[in-house]
């Protein structure tokens, strides 16, 4: 990494005081920002909002926590970057803080933050932290925007920002019955995972007034697919013409080779899937040329990966765009007349993620995202329906 600092998990972020050597920003300016340190700003009277950054910067988990922290350095330059004089008086310093591995870690995480001033709180990852973590933001009136995509732990002011697999089994779903699949199947595992994705398709075709063609699940991972494949394909020819899967990396290969022996192949049938296969590690191992799925639109995260690496020198996964997002977003609701209130966080307009296109945290918590509909060919994506350009009421 060049030209952004090394912040230490208790040390406050602040403004990086140079543009990264080796990137340019995602909108470039005539000339580098050159924030005013933080002591300067107070000393003038201007206005240091601060932010929480709960990540796992130590444990088994580091790399990851690392890696996100890393993005949301980046999205802190970018979007002051972006921003005009009389804005740019309105500083936001994150103040990373260790979740480790365990939800008490998080917990004590949060309670530093708050004591320090936070009036957000971006993490944790994961959904044991979050719910631990969530009454410690509840009794200190401090709202969270947290990684995790599990939906039992969206609460009052815990935003949940992680990708919604049911969302996305919506959205393509939705899009095969608009494009002359009238019966989709779905064969997913016997896990949170599959309950949602089988829940996303079969509301995709109530709101199209027809039924799934069949639903079958499994245990995790395709182990014992067999009778499940059984039932899908007891007629013999399949009796669908698209077929909704929820797995990636081994288990996914695993199944398509099941699927392919009982002649369930892409040139018989449309295959389906959700933003698992937004990645182009599983695309260079499995062969999914002609199938469908939803995610964010690819052009803004190949963006997003680009000026990470340019800058990082490494590939960030995909959930490191959330943190990028997530820090745009602080910053831009910072220059607001009411920063963090929940009226402020669910503005029904919504806002423009720059990694992963618009989105908008609604009141239950949950967030909405303006998905598009990607088509696979070897490991090329190709848009076949652009994401939303604005949220509907």
């Amino acid at each position: 990494m060049a030209g952004l600092p090394q912040v230490a998990a208790s040390q406050p972020m602040a403004v990086p005081q140079r543009a990264p050597v080796n990137a340019r920003p995602l909108v470039a300016a005539e000339a580098p920002y050159t924030a005013p340190s933080v002591a300067a700003a107070e000393a003038t009277g201007k206005q240091t909002i601060r932010v929480g950054l709960l990540l796992p910067l130590t444990g088994r988990n580091a790399a990851l926590g690392r890696m996100l922290q890393d993005a949301a350095t980046i999205a802190l330059f970018d979007k002051y970057a972006q921003l005009s004089q009389l804005q740019q008086a309105i500083r936001v310093e994150l103040l990373p803080k260790d979740t480790g591995d365990a939800p008490e870690l998080a917990r004590n995480a949060a309670q530093q933050a708050i004591a320090e001033g936070a009036q957000l709180l971006i993490g944790p990852i994961f959904s044991d932290s979050t719910a631990a973590v969530a009454a410690v933001a509840a009794a200190h009136h401090v709202p969270m925007l947290s990684f995790s995509n599990n939906r039992a732990r969206a609460t009052p002011g815990t935003y949940l920002l992680g990708f919604s697999p049911q969302e996305q089994a919506y959205r393509v779903v939705s899009y095969a019955l608009q494009h002359q699949r009238q019966r989709v199947a779905v064969m997913v595992p016997s896990s949170a995972l599959g309950n949602e994705v089988l829940a996303g398709a079969r509301q995709a075709a109530t709101d199209a007034g027809v039924e799934l063609a069949s639903e079958q699940q499994y245990p995790s991972h395709a182990i014992g697919i067999e009778g499940a494949l059984s039932k899908l394909t007891a007629e013999g020819a399949p009796p669908f013409d698209s077929l909704l899967l929820a797995e990636g990396d081994t288990a996914l290969a695993t199944l398509l080779r099941a699927l392919s022996a009982r002649g369930v192949t892409p040139a018989s049938v449309q295959f389906l899937g959700t933003g698992i296969w937004d990645d182009p590690t599983l695309l260079r191992q499995v062969n999914l040329t002609g199938a469908w799925f939803a995610s964010s639109p690819p052009a803004l995260t190949a963006q997003f990966t680009k000026r990470f690496e340019a800058t990082y020198h490494y590939t960030p996964s995909r959930i490191a765009s959330l943190a990028y997002d997530a820090v745009a977003l602080a910053v831009t609701l910072a220059v607001s007349e009411r920063p963090y209130t929940p009226e402020t966080l669910t503005n029904i307009g919504g806002f423009m993620g720059p990694a992963n296109g618009i989105f908008r945290l609604r009141s239950d918590s949950l967030t909405e995202r303006g998905l598009a509909v990607i088509g696979i060919n070897g490991t090329q994506l190709q848009v076949l329906a652009p994401a939303p350009e604005s949220f509907g009421k």
